[in-house]
């Protein structure tokens, strides 16, 4: 399971992602990895591993993640790349899963529109679970706003606004479903 929140720090546009194998053979690894937007303040963290160079976009924040970087710096996009690179540094997500990346997108999205600190539960196929003072029903109007013609583009995948599907499984838990998508350079 991958879990990633925001923290709410002042003056920083920051996540925090935590990740650890899940159900893979080997030793149970946790560890906590921090996203900060440039321009933002980033706490000096002795003994974490800061990028040097700004990412932009999933892919360039995954492969930060990848190369074993604690603290990423990243330039201000998509609301919703975080959580796609998470995914694809921790589950190993590449262009052909469409359907996790899609799935990923929502939840991004859905984080990046809480006020109040939250935390998203990413499973390895792209559903996923909102924890906090959230109600289904304004997530799902959040979403709808910024779906363009029931299509929400990113250069890694198309998310189809009707394949989103959202359930208030407890007063402070939405449910996301896994959801459809189209690789990104199809129109």
């Amino acid at each position: 399971m991958l879990r990633i929140g925001v923290s709410g720090m002042h003056g920083s546009a920051d996540m925090v992602i935590c990740g650890w194998r899940d159900g893979r053979p080997g030793r149970l690894r946790t560890g906590v990895k921090l996203v900060f937007e440039a321009g933002g303040v980033v706490p000096r963290l002795p003994g974490l591993r800061t990028g040097t160079r700004i990412a932009r976009g999933a892919e360039a924040v995954a492969r930060e993640l990848r190369d074993g970087v604690d603290v990423v710096l990243t330039a201000p996009g998509d609301p919703a790349s975080v959580v796609v690179a998470a995914g694809m540094w921790h589950y190993g997500w590449t262009a052909e899963d469409v359907g996790a990346l899609a799935g990923a997108t929502v939840a991004g999205l859905a984080l990046a529109g809480q006020r109040a600190p939250c935390v998203m539960e990413i499973r390895r196929d792209g559903g996923a679970a909102l924890d906090g003072e959230v109600k289904a029903d304004a997530v799902l109007a959040f979403l709808a706003a910024r779906f363009r013609a029931g299509r929400y583009p990113t250069p890694v995948v198309t998310v189809l606004l009707d394949s989103v599907r959202l359930s208030q499984e407890a007063p402070y838990r939405v449910r996301i479903a896994p959801c459809a998508g189209e690789p990104a350079h199809v129109r």
